[in-house]
């Protein structure tokens, strides 16, 4: 494993990765008493290289390695799905649902998003709530908004 803090315009960034890929993109610094590995250690640093392009707008997608060992059920199912939501788009709770072949389950793609484990690149602060407003964010409301406007889909 291998784990590192970056310094964002949302605050500070947590990535952790093993041998597979990435583990964690989190808010906040998480601690981890893990050994590194060599390869890990490289899959972090094209993470962290990645995130910041993102963060200064010269990135849209991200080309990294992930460790979806943790995806289980209809979680595993919507968190694949939402990777397919591309850059300056997004979609609603039961669109996402509907998508996942479970139309009816839009608070259970709600339980799957704030349990996200690969934020930012496993877009979740691109689901919006039907009624309005853009709902709840592991990283804040302040984030969701920012990553929303870096995306252009948030006046």
């Amino acid at each position: 494993m291998a784990k590192a803090l970056i310094d964002s315009p949302i605050g500070v960034v947590t990535v952790i990765a093993n041998d597979v890929g990435v583990c964690r993109v989190w808010f906040g610094d998480l601690d981890d008493d893990e050994q590194a590995t060599d390869i890990a250690n490289e899959i972090v640093m094209l993470a962290v290289s990645q995130l910041g392009e993102y963060f200064d707008g010269t990135r849209t997608e991200f080309a990294v390695p992930l460790n979806r060992s943790e995806r289980l059920g209809f979680r595993g199912e919507v968190l694949t799905v939402l990777e397919h939501v591309p850059f300056g788009a997004t979609v609603t709770y039961g669109q996402l649902a509907a998508r996942a072949g479970r139309p009816k389950a839009a608070r259970a793609v709600g339980t799957a998003m704030a349990t996200n484990p690969i934020g930012i690149i496993v877009p979740c602060h691109r689901v919006l709530p039907s009624g309005g407003g853009i709902g709840q964010f592991g990283g804040g409301v302040p984030a969701k908004e920012w990553l929303l406007r870096r995306e252009g889909s948030l006046d």
